[in-house]
């Protein structure tokens, strides 16, 4: 790598602040500085542990202070007299919800219990293939403050039928949750759809209808409906991974990937995960708009939230002090000029 593109901070430096700032506590860091698509780019990826389903609750609390102490960190230096030059963005632009296969297919048998009117005491209520007091709770908790990702794990560990089977019954059921986790990257290509049906109505409302060849059939179809009909979203969610052998990683003798006696499974294969799309998608296709999204929208929500929550209420009686013009409220005290 060329001198001038060498970490600008050493990785152990900026572990080091990590690790110690309260808020990030029970969570573990690993920083990287690269070039993504010509851009010089310093990257946190953040590991916390996974939810149980009996202290979801108490989870997700940490989870939502650990979001908004990065907010928090914005904040503090927006209200600064003097903001300091190059401040790092230390949102979190993306988030990664991993769905265990072997707990995906307890749900089918929860939801089929529940359906055949014999569930168990310890089912919880599913919407589709997903637990409504875990998975359900989690998005709907994290959405409101950065995007989400949902993906499937252990992609090695189930056959390609169960995988397929799988991925869509999650899509399914994210769209009978009336979920959408990559909603907020649409929204801008919604506006100008919306902006580019409304000027083809102008253009067809001054255009004259003139009869001969230039008369469409009755049962022709015209460019409006095709182009204003409403598609299905293309089921790309969720992202499919699995994870390298970490005991060959050690021995450093074998590639990346999970080796088995009937063969190999590789991550940047495409035929075994979706490992490959999944970093293209996020790092490079949507990151302006998850950096975008994370500014624009989740942290000016948060920050509006914030600064009405911290303005006093006014008093509903009247005020008790004295004003003696020009100079402003006088508690006590004789009046000086």
């Amino acid at each position: 790598m060329p001198a001038h593109k060498h970490p600008s901070r050493p990785a152990e430096e900026m572990e080091y602040q990590h690790r110690h700032e309260p808020a990030n506590q029970g969570y573990t860091s690993e920083y990287l500085e690269t070039e993504i698509d010509g851009e010089r780019v310093g990257l946190t990826l953040w590991d916390s542990q996974g939810f149980e389903r009996n202290i979801v609750d108490i989870q997700l609390r940490g989870v939502t202070g650990f979001l908004e102490s990065k907010f928090e960190e914005t904040l503090s230096e927006e209200m600064k007299v003097v903001r300091s030059p190059g401040v790092r963005d230390t949102h979190i632009h993306c988030t990664f919800l991993l769905l265990d296969p072997v707990r995906l297919d307890e749900n089918i048998a929860a939801a089929k219990r529940a359906a055949q009117g014999t569930p168990k005491a310890s089912d919880s209520p599913v919407i589709g293939v997903l637990d409504e007091n875990l998975d359900i709770q989690v998005l709907r908790t994290v959405l409101g403050k950065t995007t989400v990702v949902p993906v499937i794990s252990k992609a090695d560990t189930i056959t390609t039928a169960h995988m397929s089977y799988l991925r869509k019954a999650v899509w399914d059921s994210l769209k009978k949750a009336n979920i959408d986790p990559l909603e907020i990257l649409t929204l801008e290509d919604q506006e100008e759809e919306y902006t580019s049906s409304e000027s083809a109505d102008e253009e067809e409302e001054d255009t004259p209808d003139n009869a001969g060849d230039g008369q469409k059939e009755p049962g022709s179809p015209s460019t409006k409906s095709q182009g204003s009909g409403t598609q299905a979203p293309p089921q790309i969610l969720p992202f499919s991974i699995l994870s390298p052998d970490p005991h060959s990683l050690e021995a450093g003798d074998e590639p990346v990937g999970r080796r088995f006696p009937w063969g190999f499974a590789d991550p940047y294969d495409a035929e075994h995960c979706d490992f490959v799309r999944l970093k293209e998608s996020v790092f490079s296709d949507w990151r302006t708009e998850l950096r975008e999204a994370s500014r624009v929208v989740w942290y000016e929500r948060w920050r509006t939230s914030r600064l009405n929550w911290k303005t006093p209420v006014p008093s509903a009686g009247p005020s008790k002090k004295m004003y003696a013009g020009r100079l402003g409220p006088l508690d006590q005290g004789p009046r000086v000029r």
